[in-house]
């Protein structure tokens, strides 16, 4: 029987180059599963997935695959998406939300986001719901209630 040795034992390799390897390998040392064994619970073939941790071929594409890894190892699956260089399905809204968009690319790069929101947002805010100024409704010591502006995006309403 052939005694499956540590990936990258023995040899100078690059396997920590890419996030994505360097996550797969400690938790595989960590856990103390081979590449074997990991492809089978995962359903990945070992050659392909050898190449990969060697940097040689690019991490799956296919996020149910980066999912079935990161149960396997026990990894944050959101995490292990993006270190294998891919967006994350339940983040998909941020695409489609430019002011969330914005502000998650500014704290990305390191920059703090503002602290004030923006002049439209600032105005909206500065004018009493419709409903309770006409009716006079305000609990004693709490804001008045206040509904979603008919156009609004849910990140306008929650920045």
């Amino acid at each position: 029987m052939k005694e499956e040795r540590p990936l990258g034992a023995g040899r100078r390799s690059s396997y920590a180059a890419h996030p994505f390897a360097f996550e797969i390998l400690d938790s595989m040392r960590r856990q103390g599963i081979s590449l074997r064994e990991l492809c089978r619970l995962s359903g990945l073939d070992p050659s392909f997935f050898s190449k990969v941790l060697g940097g040689k071929r690019n991490p799956p594409s296919d996020e149910d695959a980066l999912r079935r890894l990161a149960r396997v190892l026990s990894l944050d699956a959101r995490w292990l998406i993006v270190c294998a260089g891919r967006i994350p399905s339940e983040w998909e809204s941020m695409s489609r939300d430019k002011l969330v968009f914005s502000r998650v690319a500014s704290v990305v790069a390191g920059n703090q986001p503002t602290q004030s929101p923006p002049p439209r947002l600032q105005e909206a805010r500065a004018r009493p719901p419709a409903r309770a100024a006409a009716s006079g409704l305000k609990a004693p010591g709490l804001p008045a209630p206040q509904r979603f502006r008919a156009g609004s995006s849910l990140s306008e309403e929650l920045l």
